[in-house]
């Protein structure tokens, strides 16, 4: 009797950890999932990126931080944010949260090695691409459209730091 007990309970830890059925998580959020640093430019000045990504029964939460770097080499904060993704393509949506106040509003779409999340905020729209060239390396452009038009205002290459737990 213990040891049927014991399956069922098996059993059923197993199931409910699983995501619901229609509510898989796209494997680029596996791939994401880590602690990254990066270097690139924005808004046309050098500047240092950090983002960690953290992933768990079908979210993606995302915290993020960018500073200029003076020729010195010494930072200026600009910005800090968290984003949570829900990770099933069939509901492709998160919201990011940043210092300036702003709520962002998020769709996302991947193919192969690449996310991209299409951003609306309150003043302004535009695109982050998440490009995985190897388990240790992504490639970020950050593009904002106005006039029908697609600027980069942004670009980092970064580096996995530590690898997910």
């Amino acid at each position: 009797m213990f040891r049927y007990r014991t399956c069922l309970l098996v059993l059923a830890v197993i199931v409910a950890a699983r995501p619901l059925p229609g509510q898989e998580s796209d494997p680029i959020f596996e791939h994401l999932t880590g602690e990254w640093i990066g270097e690139g430019t924005l808004m046309g000045r050098t500047a240092q990126f950090t983002m960690i990504w953290k992933h768990q029964r079908g979210f993606a939460i995302l915290e993020f931080t960018n500073a200029f770097v003076n020729t010195d080499q010494q930072a200026t904060p600009v910005l800090n944010a968290i984003a949570v993704y829900r990770t099933s393509p069939a509901n492709p949506e998160a919201v990011w949260l940043d210092s300036r106040n702003q709520r962002v509003e998020i769709r996302w779409e991947t193919s192969d090695s690449t996310l991209v999340s299409h951003w609306t905020a309150a003043t302004e729209a535009g695109r982050t691409t998440y490009h995985v060239v190897s388990t240790d390396q992504v490639e970020v452009v950050d593009e904002v459209v106005s006039n029908d038009t697609w600027r980069i205002f942004g670009t980092a290459e970064y580096r996995r730091v530590h690898e997910p737990s």
